[in-house]
């Protein structure tokens, strides 16, 4: 359905040419995907830079705020990503019209992408705001009421400028699709300046503002991702760029207008991906309350092992895009074999940047805490954790590359079968056992999500290898 649709009309550029990520024979090179993955590694690092600073400003502000954020921060990304997941077709339909060198499916693409972020930003933003004392409360009241009352806050603050996420999500996803990376580098870094400087003065109270703590740090993340938005979106508005939200000309307007063929190719790939989130979004949740039970303490040090380990899982991310990317553009170009390809060699890179992460963790494990809390007890506490966690880095990157290429090939349902496998079986089972029957606390917690990438990465492995969700045969070939 969705090649159906990339293919449809004029597939010749009257103007302008897509840079091409793959060698002279056709044939994707490892150069090309690091070329490719680098900024969107850069990029997806600046993202996680806004979570990271975040968080460390927070834990040098006072132990509630940073405690607040292990409920706040689990139920605001959630929302980004199972909301969100529209990303995931937008990086199909528009990559694969790029691969089919079909400019005004494009531009169809991109176009409905917006539409559909702009309409979900609105709503879940409203509910958001609306229900977000029932969300914390769903959590327990292990913390005290304090620390509810600061998550509640910061979501209220956070959750209203959704419509600025999603929008700065589909404009991102659409230049990505195209293989401009490099545009969504740039916004990062100027999106960080600013979510930095807004987090210094709020947080803390500088330039005649009073201290306001998480809030503020909410209303620093608004502030950035207003930016980001009007920054992807000016990007996509080019005349001339590899994906644009203009008609490359007056003969293809028509065939750029957003109809229903258009949403019903992004929602056909959005329609998989969002179950997938889901169920994996439920299996977290369930998996952050064996967190929260354990008190205060371990909220604060389970939140500044996220952080730190947030620079290895957004890295992988970075990677995926760059798969995805070229997954998407290598089937709209009928090379399901390079297709496969490139996402083997995104994920090799992938998995030795994450392992050299991993070397980093299990070496200097105390230092890297200290840099997200100042109190000796939980730093004695995630010291452990985070030298464990080492171990995870690899079957993370190959999970998190393979499922997005698998995604990016359309196949939302193997993805979702994969999740709801991992996410409500296999993490559940084993926090459950580490945590309540062995009495392992924190650490039991870290090691049931250790066990559920171990599995991710084979079942991905093995299924990306025998190629079919690329529509390659049990021999190997088309």
């Amino acid at each position: 359905m969705i090649l159906r649709e990339a293919r449809d009309g004029d597939a010749r550029l009257r103007r302008g040419s897509y840079r091409r990520s793959v060698k002279s024979d056709g044939a994707v090179s490892a150069k090309a995907v690091l070329l490719l993955a680098a900024p969107a590694v850069a990029n997806s690092l600046l993202q996680t830079m806004v979570f990271v600073v975040d968080r460390a400003v927070l834990g040098h502000f006072d132990d509630t705020a940073i405690a607040a954020m292990q409920t706040a921060g689990p139920l605001s990304w959630t929302l980004f990503s199972v909301f969100g997941s529209f990303a995931v077709g937008t990086i199909a339909t528009v990559g694969r019209a790029v691969g089919a060198n079909d400019r005004a499916g494009a531009v169809r693409a991109a176009r409905a992408s917006v539409l559909l972020a702009l309409a979900i930003g609105l709503v879940v933003g409203a509910l958001g705001w609306l229900f977000a004392g029932a969300m914390v409360d769903a959590f327990g009241d292990a913390a005290g009421r304090e620390v509810r009352d600061v998550s509640v806050g910061y979501l209220r603050v956070l959750l209203p400028a959704m419509p600025a996420f999603f929008l700065g999500f589909a404009a991102i996803s659409s230049l990505q699709a195209a293989g401009d990376t490099r545009t969504p580098l740039a916004i990062g870094v100027a999106t960080n300046v600013v979510n930095l400087v807004a987090n210094w003065v709020l947080v803390f109270g500088h330039f005649g503002f009073d201290p306001m703590g998480a809030k503020g740090s909410a209303i620093g993340s608004v502030i950035a991702a207003t930016l980001e938005a009007t920054l992807a979106l000016a990007a996509l508005s080019r005349a001339h760029a590899k994906v644009s939200l203009r008609a490359p000309d007056d003969n293809d307007r028509e065939k750029a207008r957003v109809d229903r063929r258009a949403f019903s190719a992004l929602l056909g790939v959005t329609y998989g991906s969002f179950g997938e989130r889901v169920v994996y979004h439920i299996g977290y949740l369930l998996f952050v309350r064996f967190v929260t039970g354990l008190g205060a303490h371990a909220m604060a040090a389970n939140q500044s092992l996220v952080a730190i380990e947030s620079i290895c899982f957004l890295t992988a991310d970075g990677f995926g895009v760059a798969a995805g990317a070229l997954v998407a553009q290598r089937l709209g170009a009928d090379a399901p074999l390079e297709a496969r390809r490139a996402g083997w060699l995104a994920t090799a890179q992938c998995a030795f940047a994450l392992g050299a992460c991993g070397v980093v963790f299990a070496s200097f494990p105390a230092a890297l805490v200290r840099l997200f809390v100042e109190d000796a007890s939980i730093v004695t506490l995630a010291t452990p954790v985070l030298r464990f966690a080492a171990l995870a880095q690899i079957p993370m990157a190959i999970g998190v590359v393979l499922a997005q290429s698998t995604r990016a090939a359309g196949a939302t349902r193997e993805a979702f079968a994969v999740s709801l496998a991992s996410a409500l079986i296999v993490r559940i089972a084993a926090t459950y056992v580490f945590v309540r029957v062995l009495g392992l606390g924190l650490l039991g917690v870290w090691m049931g999500s250790t066990v559920d990438w171990v599995v991710r990465a084979i079942v991905y492995g093995v299924r990306w290898q025998q190629g079919r969700a690329l529509g390659l045969s049990a021999a190997g070939g088309p």
